[in-house]
C-alpha cells in the first residue's frame, strides 16, 4: 500500500538517540503550518499543530506526543465519497501515531473537536452494498421479506416523542379520475413503538373514506379503496418480524418496523401496467419530527458495535427533524440533536476503523439529508463539539 506524509516544520532544537530500541528523533516542541498525507485511496491533513515532547522513529512509523492541539484537519477519499473537516482539534494527553496491519492508526486518551463538519454521498440503498473508496459499508436498500433490516434496528425499541407528518397521494382511480388526498397525521411514540390503530382513527372522514391502515398477519399496510364498492390497493406496506407481529396483534408496531417498507403500485398484480397507473404519486410532506433515544442501547454497523448511552447518560436527546420526501424526485430533511452519547468498537466507514470508549456529541446544530425519491443521496452533519475518550482511528487500504 502507497503512503505519503509531507509537511513544513519548526523546531527550536532537537535531539537523536540510537540505542537497543531503534534510532528516534526527539523535539520539545514541534510546529507545522501544513501536514497532509495518503495512505491509498484516503487522504488526510492538519494545519496550525502544535506537539509537545514530539518522538518519531526513523525505521517505522511511530509517532508520539505527550501534548498536541490542531487548528484544523481534514479525512477525505479520493472520489469525494466522504469529506470530514474539524476546525480545532485538542490533545492534552497527547497521542500516538504507528503502523497498522494496512496502514496507520491514530491513538490518543483524550480529544476534543470543535466544530466538525461530515459529508457523505451515496447512493444509499441502490444497491445491497454501497462503496466507500472501494470498501463496503452497510447501507441497504428496503430488504425482501427473508431479509428484514429491523432486526438489526432494535436499538430504536427506547425512542419517545413524536413524528407528525401529511401523506400527500395523487390517485388516478376508474370513473372518479384523478383524485388527490392530503391527510395530517401526529403519531405519538412510546417504549419504541406507536398505536397504528389509533393512528387510523385520526382520519380524517373524507380522506378515512379513501385511506385505510390494515394489518393482516405479518404485514401492515397503509391502502386506498374507493368508497362503498372498491377493494383495497396497497401504496406503502410494511414486512413485520416475528415480535413486530405479536405486538401488532395488540394495535402497535415497532418504530424499525418502518424500515422494512414496499412502495405499491397501485394496482396489485399489475406494478408494470403503463396503460394505467392508479398512484401517480406519494409524498411524506411538512414532515415535523421530535424524538429522544432514552435507554441504553446497542446496534451492529459498519462490521463494529455502537452503543448508546450508559451509566444514566441517556442515547439521544431532542432530535428534532423537519422537511420532506416524496417518490418523484428530489426530497430534502433537516434537524438537529441537542445531544448523543455512545461508545464505539470497530467501526468501518470506508477505509476508517474507529473505536472509542466514549464517544459523545454535544450540539449537533445542522443534520441534513437530501433524497432522490424515497432514497437518501447525501448526508451532512455539523458539530459543535465532540468529546473522545480513548480514541483509536485506523486507515487502511485493501
Amino acid at each position: 500500500m502507497a503512503q505519503r506524509v509531507e509537511t513544513d516544520i519548526t523546531v527550536q532544537r532537537f535531539g537523536f538517540v540510537s540505542d537497543a530500541t531503534g534510532r528516534r528523533l526527539r523535539f520539545p516542541r514541534a510546529e507545522t503550518r501544513d501536514v497532509a498525507g495518503t495512505a491509498g485511496a484516503v487522504g488526510y491533513g492538519a494545519k496550525d499543530l502544535v506537539l509537545d515532547e514530539l518522538e518519531g522513529r526513523l525505521d517505522t512509523i511511530r509517532w508520539t506526543a505527550e501534548a498536541a492541539s490542531v487548528g484544523g484537519a481534514w479525512l477525505r477519499d479520493d472520489q469525494g465519497r466522504f469529506d470530514v473537516a474539524v476546525e480545532r482539534l485538542e490533545m492534552p494527553r497527547g497521542l500516538r501515531m504507528v503502523r497498522a496491519d494496512r496502514g496507520v492508526e491514530i491513538v490518543a486518551p483524550h480529544v476534543t473537536l470543535s466544530e466538525m463538519k461530515l459529508t457523505v454521498k451515496g447512493p444509499f440503498g441502490k444497491s445491497q452494498t454501497a462503496t466507500l473508496a472501494g470498501d463496503p459499508i452497510t447501507t441497504p436498500p428496503p430488504a425482501p421479506r427473508g431479509d428484514l433490516r429491523q432486526a438489526q434496528l432494535r436499538f430504536l425499541d427506547s425512542l419517545s416523542g413524536r413524528i407528525a407528518f401529511t401523506v400527500k397521494v395523487v390517485l388516478d382511480l376508474p370513473v372518479i379520475g384523478d383524485r388527490s388526498l392530503d391527510q395530517a397525521l401526529n403519531v405519538p411514540i412510546a417504549d419504541g413503538s406507536l398505536d397504528y390503530r389509533a393512528l387510523d382513527d385520526s382520519l380524517d372522514w373524507l380522506e378515512g373514506a379513501f385511506l385505510d391502515i390494515k394489518h393482516e398477519g405479518d404485514k401492515l399496510a397503509l391502502v386506498w379503496k374507493v368508497p362503498l364498492f372498491g377493494s383495497l390497493h396497497e401504496l406503502i406496506a410494511w414486512k413485520l418480524d416475528h415480535d413486530a407481529t405479536a405486538l401488532a396483534s395488540f394495535g402497535r408496531v415497532p418504530v424499525r418496523s418502518l424500515a422494512d417498507y414496499r412502495i405499491g403500485s397501485g394496482r396489485p398484480g399489475k406494478p408494470d401496467d403503463r396503460k394505467r397507473k392508479t398512484l401517480q404519486s406519494l409524498a411524506l410532506a411538512a414532515v415535523d419530527v421530535a424524538l429522544s433515544l432514552l435507554a441504553p442501547r446497542s446496534v451492529e454497523a459498519g462490521g463494529g458495535v455502537i452503543m448508546f448511552g450508559g451509566d444514566d447518560q441517556p442515547g439521544m436527546v431532542d432530535l428534532k427533524v423537519t422537511g420532506s420526501i416524496n417518490d418523484r424526485g428530489p426530497g430534502r430533511l433537516t434537524g438537529a440533536i441537542g445531544s448523543v452519547d455512545t461508545t464505539i468498537k470497530d467501526v468501518q466507514l470506508g477505509p476508517a476503523k474507529l473505536t472509542a470508549d466514549r464517544l459523545h456529541f454535544d450540539g449537533i446544530d445542522e443534520l441534513e439529508v437530501v433524497f432522490d425519491g424515497f432514497s437518501p443521496a447525501i448526508i451532512n452533519v455539523t458539530v459543535h463539539r465532540v468529546t473522545v475518550t480513548n480514541l483509536s482511528l485506523q486507515i487502511s487500504s485493501r
